[in-house]
């Protein structure tokens, strides 16, 4: 019987032991620190965010998002779909893990997640 965490609704275990999350975000905070054009980028993309999830779910949203449908409905339509499947959030990080260790262009895991077609396409 796994807990919720109350800021994200994601299960407590997959928030608290997140290894790729967490590589993901002191990375992140590397880029931020080594080229200052990036800070607010990374910021709104992944370090503001509680979750890979929520990082994934927002930028796809704005990625995503048109005059029909907004990217804040696009961004809940993501999350939903990410809560019921705890299937898809492992595929999620496999995806992720396998394309750093494939791709010599990788040099970090938020160039996966801001910068990878192939990877947006998966997802």
């Amino acid at each position: 019987n796994l807990s919720t965490n109350h800021q994200n609704g994601f299960p407590e275990d997959s928030y608290s032991e997140d290894k790729v999350w967490d590589v993901m975000r002191m990375e992140a905070r590397r880029e931020a620190e080594r080229e200052p054009l990036l800070v607010s980028f990374l910021f709104s993309t992944i370090l503001n965010h509680d979750s890979l999830e929520s990082a994934l779910a927002f930028h796809l949203a704005n990625r995503l998002a048109s005059p029909s449908m907004i990217s804040t409905q696009v961004m809940n339509l993501c999350l939903e779909a990410l809560k019921n499947s705890p299937e898809f959030r492992k595929s999620l990080r496999d995806d992720i893990m396998a394309v750093r260790e494939r791709d010599p262009a990788c040099t970090c895991l938020p160039d996966v997640l801001l910068y990878f077609k192939g990877f947006h396409a998966l997802q």
